[in-house]
């Protein structure tokens, strides 16, 4: 009888599996494991790939996923037609499709294995109000002082910068270097964030990102901080500081969010200042919109009241006014469609990773602001 021969790289794929495997679950149940390994054991795994990425001009994660895209629209259609042509020749059926199967275990493994390490281990970690602040009672006075703060900052800071002939901020790509030195600044407060930054990566497909509402990836697949380029220009110092954050294991999403407004708070650069306190005062307002009574009406009218008209109309928002008309011709699929999907598949990633509000996790960003400012931090 013969007997069929599993191959080394068999082997070395279903090993890889089970540890990735192994790792997840006993993240879940040990937060002690999940907190050692990113302050001891991701630094030393992700330094290097984050530096390699980092010297290519473009993309790597997009490119992934590219590939990713054509081998099913066209590589599972070629390889089925390609099989029932030659489904005589039995030898080389059999070789084809093992291949085939090879191939799709390795890119799992691939996939497993750098999601894992880059990102699962990351969500089952102590939260950061747990290791950095001291437990705060989150009244609406506090939410409205923190609110006022940030206004306040808006008003003195919005008429320093070059606009173009509608209103909007124009900036070259200093910013890029200001915000790893905003990061790099803060991490003496949060050790977490010490270290290399590579410079963040253009997504050439923009559109598609701007459909489903995302200003900036993080892709563990490629250890790569990567925004969208169709964002108006003040928003991406914001944007880049929370992708990059990432990359040094802060992985919920109100947690870098956080780390990004705190980074361009105490930055030495305006403008990424001011892209900082732009995205503070969006949650700040939108929180304190909904979640303080008739009673408090006045008191958030005066809390607001210095930033000027103008940073309403032309600053608060990703996206200028008129971009979706400016690009229509680019949609391919409704965008309703997309942004649909993409909300579905984002709820349902956190809720695997047992983040429990899911997509409400970015709110909870004004929680760790009031908190912030309650420990006397710089706002």
């Amino acid at each position: 009888m013969n007997k069929k021969r599993i191959k080394k790289i068999d082997i070395v794929i279903i090993a890889v599996i089970a540890a990735m495997l192994i790792i997840n679950v006993t993240a879940r149940l040990s937060t002690v494991f999940s907190d050692f390994y990113v302050r001891k054991i991701y630094p030393v795994i992700s330094a290097p790939f984050v530096w390699l990425s980092g010297l290519l001009p473009f993309s790597l994660g997009e490119l992934m996923i590219t590939l990713a895209v054509l081998a099913v629209i066209i590589g599972i259609p070629s390889l089925i037609i390609y099989l029932v042509i030659k489904r005589k020749d039995k030898a080389k059926v059999k070789r084809v499709s093992g291949a085939a199967l090879r191939l799709s275990c390795i890119a799992l493994a691939y996939v497993l294995t750098t999601e894992t390490l880059g990102c699962f281990v990351m969500y089952q970690c102590s939260t950061f109000s747990e290791r950095y602040f001291e437990p705060t009672e989150h009244t609406e006075k506090l939410l409205l002082e923190t609110l006022e703060d940030v206004s306040l900052r808006l008003s003195q800071l919005c008429g320093e910068f070059n606009r173009d002939d509608s209103g909007y901020i124009v900036l070259d790509k200093s910013y890029v270097d200001e915000c790893k030195s905003a990061l790099k600044k803060v991490s003496r407060d949060y050790s977490q964030l010490s270290g290399y930054y590579p410079n963040p990566k253009g997504i050439y497909f923009s559109f598609f990102m701007s459909q489903q509402a995302i200003v900036g990836l993080y892709m563990p697949f490629a250890f790569e901080a990567t925004y969208n380029r169709d964002t108006q220009d003040i928003s991406k110092p914001a944007t880049i500081c929370h992708e990059l954050s990432h990359l040094k294991g802060i992985i919920q999403e109100d947690e870098a969010n956080f780390v990004s407004m705190v980074a361009c708070f105490n930055s030495d650069s305006d403008v990424v200042r001011y892209s900082g306190y732009l995205d503070a005062f969006y949650y700040l307002y939108s929180d304190a919109y909904e979640l303080l009574g008739t009673e408090y009406e006045s008191r958030l009218r005066d809390a607001i009241s210095a930033v000027p008209d103008f940073v309403w109309d032309n600053d608060l928002y990703s996206f200028k006014n008129t971009y979706w008309e400016d690009n229509k011709e680019k949609e391919i699929i409704p965008t309703e469609t997309v942004q649909a999907v993409s909300e579905a598949l984002t709820e349902a990633n956190l809720k695997l990773n047992d983040v429990e509000e899911g997509m409400m996790i970015y709110y909870r960003v004004t929680e760790l602001l009031m908190d912030y400012k309650a420990s006397g931090g710089y706002i």
